[in-house]
């Protein structure tokens, strides 16, 4: 999956956990961005396909493999690696509430612990990265064959492929209504009885989870492969007629004119 799908993954995962939470609107907006943080954070492991990484962290690091050599190898470091695990997911958790504990420093750290915002940081942080590695899983397994999910094991999870890299605008829409939604929820939080609110959040993170499942293993191909493959622009024109079909023409449309404004592959 690309970046703003991970991205929103972690939003809309943030959005349904403060549901539980009593904090404040401004805390809750907060752990909805840091859930969008979250989600993206795995693919910094893709820094080494960056053009200047060799001449700058490699030569810093004095490493012995170019970048591209790293990112479409098998390192611990490589894409789909280390930072493709639940142990990086937990570790990612527990060092952002450490680094918050600086903004603390009256409350020991026990105490500090022990607060309910600090435990919906560690979920969010959690949660919303575990949302990116779970849409990694119906990508094709390409060079890696899936992620290192259950790192330091070297085994790789996923590369299913039911699902294409990109253009999955579908689940782009799904998630970004989500978001929107959950964003509205808690601003009219307010307005809703407790158990109501908590009742439209699971409902709504529910309802999420299934069209996005539903689009994932829907295609009318499938993109399964290992290694590389010379039939990549047949699976991208696959792709994109899955969308045009799915969504109609003018909204397809739509689609491609944002994809084509945002510098990212999406």
């Amino acid at each position: 999956m690309d970046i703003l799908i991970h991205t929103l993954s972690g939003t809309t995962t943030a959005g349904f956990i403060v549901a539980f939470s009593k904090s404040s609107i401004k805390d809750k907006l907060f752990l909805v961005l840091l859930g969008g943080f979250a989600g993206a954070f795995p693919d910094i492991d893709a820094l080494s396909l960056w053009g200047g990484f060799d001449r700058t962290i490699g030569k810093w690091l004095h490493l012995s493999h170019s970048g591209s050599d790293i990112y479409f190898g098998k390192f611990w470091y490589s894409h789909h690696g280390f930072f493709h695990s639940l142990l990086a997911a937990f570790l990612f958790a527990l060092i952002f509430i450490l680094i918050r504990k600086n903004f603390f420093k009256s409350l020991a750290l026990k105490d500090y612990i022990k607060t309910p915002h600090t435990k919906n940081v560690f979920a969010v942080c959690f949660f919303a990265y575990v949302s990116h590695l779970l849409g990694d899983l119906p990508t094709p397994g390409a060079v890696w064959g899936g992620v290192r999910l259950f790192f330091p094991f070297n085994v790789y999870i996923g590369g299913y492929g039911t699902t294409w890299w990109w253009n999955n605008y579908d689940v782009f829409l799904s998630l970004a209504i989500s978001t929107i939604f959950f964003v509205l929820l808690i601003l009219l939080n307010k307005r809703f009885y407790s158990t109501d609110y908590l009742k439209l959040s699971a409902g709504l993170y529910i309802c999420c989870v299934g069209f996005c499942l539903y689009f994932v293993t829907h295609r009318s191909i499938s993109y399964a492969y290992t290694g590389n493959t010379v039939r990549y622009a047949y699976y991208e024109r696959s792709s994109k007629i899955d969308q045009y079909k799915r969504l109609g023409k003018n909204l397809y449309f739509r689609m491609v004119r944002l994809d084509n404004k945002i510098p990212l592959y999406f």
